[in-house]
C-alpha cells in the first residue's frame, strides 16, 4: 500500500555509476564510478562546507587560478539567469506536464532528469554531478516550461552524477524537500562523502593529461577540445569546492511513497535492488511515463555496485507496469520497450556466462578474452549495439573515433566477476 504525502515526512516501513568511457585520451575514471532507513532526520541532513571544503582539499584545484574560480564562481551564478545561452538540457515534452531533459555532452558527465509539472509545482527526478547543473536546469524550468516552484527532488540513487547537484536544489527559493529510499539514504550517508573526494583527487591528473595532449595536439581543433575539456574539469572542481553540500534526503521510504496531486499521481517504488541495493523508479500511471534513474536507460549498464542475479527480475517487475514513456538516468528517452529488454538481456545473459566461466576456473582476463561484444546474443539482437555505439558516440565529449564497445563490456564482466554473489 502507497504512503501519501500531504506535508508530513515521514519513514515507512519495509521497504550503484557510469561505466569508465575510456576514449581518445579522454576517462571517465573509476572514481567517478562513485562519486557518482531511517525516519526524517531533524539536524541532519547535510555535512557542512567547512567539513567537505577538508575533504575536498588537499591538490584537488591544481591548475585553476584564483581568477579561473572566481570566473566558474559567476559562471555558477549566471547558469539561471534570463540571457544564458549555455543550456546543459534540452527538454522534451514527453506528455502533459511531463517532460525529458536531456543532458548534453560534458566531460563531467551529468544525468538526465524527469521533470514533472503538477498543479502548483514540479517535482525533478535526479539531481546530476554539481551544484551548477542544478541551478541551469532550475533556469531553464523557468525561461522554458514555468515559473512554477520546484518543490521536491527525488534521488532515484546514490551515485555522484545523481545526487551532487542535490545542494544546488537546496539554494533554491521556497521550501525544497529530497525523496529517496531508506536504503538510498543510507548509501549517501556511508559513501557520498568519501567518494566525493576519489571523484576530486582523479581530475588533476586527468587535467594534466590533457595538457600534454594539447601541447601535442596535431591540428587547432584538437588544441581547441583538449582547453575545453580542461576548462570544464576545473569549472568541475571550483563549483565543488565554493558549493557542495551533502544533501540527505528528508523524506524516506522502504517500498513504495505517493506525492499526490490533482494533475496526476507520483508511485515512487522500490522493486528490488539492480543498479544499485536502492533504486527507485517513479511511475505516473496517468501519463503512463516513468523515471528508471540508471536501473534502465540507454548507455551500457553499470554494474560496479549493482546486484547481476537480480537486477533482470526487478526489471521484469517494473515491466508489468503499464507506460510507454521511460525517461532513464542517461541516453534518450524512449518511447517503447526494446532497449529496457535489450538492457535486461544482455546482464542476464553476462551473468549467465560469467558465471559458467567462474565454475570452470576462468579468471576475469580469460572471460574478458571470451565474451566478445560479437558473440553476446543480446549485443546483437535487435540493434542493440548499434544503439549502443550511436549512444556513445553522441552523447561523450570526444574528438576523434572513439573507443571500441568491448573496452566498456570488458568492465561489465569485471563487475559482474566480482558482485554476482553479493548479499
Amino acid at each position: 500500500m502507497c504512503n501519501i504525502a500531504q506535508g508530513n515526512h515521514s519513514h515507512h516501513p519495509y521497504s550503484h555509476t557510469h561505466n569508465d568511457h575510456a576514449h581518445d585520451g579522454h576517462t571517465h575514471d573509476q572514481a567517478h564510478q562513485y562519486a557518482h532507513q531511517s525516519r526524517h532526520d531533524s539536524g541532519r541532513d547535510s555535512t557542512s562546507r567547512r567539513d567537505f571544503m577538508r575533504v575536498l582539499m588537499g591538490g584537488a584545484l591544481v591548475g585553476a587560478s584564483a581568477m579561473e574560480l572566481a570566473f566558474h564562481r559567476a559562471a555558477w551564478a549566471r547558469a539561471a539567469a534570463p540571457a544564458n545561452s549555455n543550456d546543459l538540457f534540452d527538454f522534451v515534452n514527453a506528455a502533459p506536464g511531463v517532460y525529458f531533459a536531456h543532458a548534453r555532452p560534458q566531460t563531467m558527465i551529468n544525468c538526465n532528469a524527469a521533470v514533472f509539472v503538477r498543479s502548483k509545482d514540479v517535482v525533478v527526478v535526479d539531481a546530476h554531478s554539481k551544484p551548477s547543473a542544478a541551478s541551469s536546469i532550475i533556469g531553464q524550468i523557468r525561461r522554458q516550461i514555468t515559473d512554477k516552484p520546484v518543490r521536491y527532488v527525488i534521488n532515484t540513487h546514490f551515485h555522484w552524477d545523481h545526487t551532487q547537484g542535490d545542494h544546488g536544489y537546496k539554494r533554491a527559493d521556497g521550501k525544497m524537500d529530497f525523496i529517496a529510499s531508506s536504503m538510498t539514504k543510507g548509501l549517501m550517508e556511508k559513501y557520498c562523502v568519501a567518494r566525493m573526494k576519489e571523484s576530486a583527487d582523479s581530475v588533476p591528473p586527468r587535467i594534466e593529461r590533457m595538457r600534454r595532449r594539447a601541447e601535442n595536439a596535431t591540428s587547432a581543433a584538437e588544441k581547441t577540445f583538449c582547453e575545453d575539456e580542461i576548462r570544464q574539469m576545473q569549472a568541475y572542481l571550483a563549483d565543488l569546492k565554493e558549493n557542495y553540500e551533502l544533501v540527505l534526503p528528508t523524506i524516506t521510504f522502504d517500498k513504495s511513497y505517493l506525492l499526490s496531486d490533482p494533475a496526476f499521481d507520483l508511485h515512487l517504488e522500490f522493486h528490488g535492488r539492480s543498479h544499485t541495493a536502492g533504486d527507485t523508479f517513479v511511475y505516473c500511471p496517468q501519463r503512463r511515463a516513468i523515471a528508471t534513474g540508471d536501473a534502465s536507460h540507454g548507455w551500457l549498464p553499470t554494474i560496479t555496485d549493482g546486484y547481476p542475479r537480480s537486477w533482470p527480475g526487478t526489471v521484469d517487475e517494473v515491466a508489468k507496469l503499464d507506460f510507454k514513456y521511460i525517461l532513464g538516468g542517461h541516453g534518450p528517452m524512449q518511447t517503447e520497450r526494446t532497449v529496457m529488454t535489450s538492457q535486461r538481456n544482455y546482464i542476464e545473459e553476462l551473468a549467465e556466462k560469467v558465471e559458467a566461466g567462474k565454475k570452470a576456473g576462468q579468471d576475469i582476463a580469460e572471460l574478458q578474452k571470451r565474451l566478445t561484444v560479437a558473440s553476446l546474443k543480446s549485443m546483437q539482437s535487435n540493434g542493440y549495439q548499434a544503439f549502443l555505439e550511436k549512444t556513445r558516440a553522441a552523447e561523450n565529449t570526444h574528438f576523434g573515433p572513439m573507443s571500441p564497445l568491448q573496452n566498456d563490456v570488458n568492465g561489465n564482466i569485471a563487475d559482474v566477476f566480482k558482485n554476482l554473489d553479493k548479499a
